[in-house]
């Protein structure tokens, strides 16, 4: 009994067509050998010299007719169809044997692995460092992207690299990814949620070698520096809020000597009191963030989850082969990654 499977659009005429004994139907048009998946999902085997007539399909070879009405035999390539077939109905042991075959190329196979859900597959076939960061991105795989985004170094790469280790919680990578945009600010907040009060010393030193007062001034709250604090405002010309800070949080000397420079500059009816807000009837309370108890050094834990069937089975034979394959990347050393990020900075 008949059933119908699906239906495909062309353009040109088809003349003839047979059924492959895999299942998949070979039909002809004027110029091309075209074959069709039970899925709905169609292709190109090969261009035509000249019309032909399929009469029979088997193991890559296509009887036909040509024009004349004689007998001719014609060798295909039946790996597409049947790679795709096979990715349809899940036979992926199937699958990863023609993987390993290497007869597979092209960016019309990868376009499909992708449109499939199967971007890790997809990043087998693919050298070209570009496609490979997009692929691995799509697909998760850290470790590949970040080797992506070193050789073609680009800054839009190293932000996307930081969304997504930001998202598997990978903050080694996410650090490293905004040194080398250097990304100052994100930066500066990514030690502070990880209570890396050293390396946010650090940035505090940067901002203010590159006369960034914002970034210092955020810096300076981060880690609670009050004296510090009070340095960025007088330097910058905030003598009220400096001589407030100063005398709020009880630095007496700091705050004589600005309130002396706001006599100076703003005359003897300056009232400082009227700058404070305690005399103001309201209860001040310091600005000081809590220490950090436990200093966040790992990433962020997650679930141990086994590789996929292709993933695991590829590594595995990249492994044994000795070869360095998509799935089978050095780990990045991130102590020394971040620490050469930087650059001549």
């Amino acid at each position: 009994r008949l059933r119908h499977l699906c239906t495909v659009h062309e353009t040109i005429r088809v003349k003839s067509g047979a059924w492959d004994p895999s299942g998949v139907f070979v039909y002809t048009t004027l110029n091309h050998i075209k074959y069709c998946l039970p899925n709905g999902d169609s292709g190109i085997v090969r261009t035509l010299d000249q019309p032909v007539y399929v009469t029979r399909v088997n193991k890559g070879v296509l009887c036909c007719l040509d024009r004349q009405g004689k007998n001719v035999e014609m060798e295909i390539d039946a790996s597409e169809y049947l790679f795709k077939l096979a990715l349809h109905r899940r036979e992926y042991d199937r699958v990863l044997a023609m993987i390993r075959s290497d007869r597979l190329c092209g960016q019309s196979i990868i376009s499909y692995l992708q449109q499939k859900g199967f971007p890790e597959v997809a990043l087998h076939f693919v050298r070209d460092d570009r496609t490979r960061f997009s692929l691995a991105i799509e697909c998760g795989n850290i470790e590949v992207a970040l080797q992506a985004a070193h050789e073609l170094d680009e800054r839009d790469l190293w932000h996307k690299l930081g969304i997504e280790a930001l998202r598997q919680g990978n903050h080694h990578i996410v650090e490293f990814a905004y040194q080398r945009t250097k990304n100052f600010e994100r930066l500066s907040f990514l030690y502070l949620i990880t209570g890396n009060l050293e390396k946010l010393q650090k940035m505090l030193k940067i901002a203010e070698m590159r006369s960034d007062v914002t970034g210092r001034f955020h810096n300076a709250l981060y880690l609670g520096d009050v004296q510090e604090r009070v340095r960025v405002l007088e330097e910058s010309g905030q003598l009220p809020l400096a001589y407030a800070t100063a005398k709020t949080h009880g630095i007496e000397e700091d705050a004589t000597r600005i309130a002396e420079k706001l006599t100076e500059s703003m005359g003897e009816d300056v009232n400082l009191k009227a700058m404070l807000l305690a005399d103001g009837g309201l209860e001040a309370k310091l600005m000081l963030p809590p220490k950090p108890l436990v200093r966040c050094d790992d990433n962020w834990p997650l679930l141990t989850v086994s590789k996929g069937f292709f993933e695991g089975n590829l590594a595995a034979a990249e492994a044994m082969s000795g070869g360095k394959g998509a799935f089978d990347m050095p780990d990045a050393d991130m102590a020394d990654a971040a620490a050469g990020a930087w650059g001549g900075d």
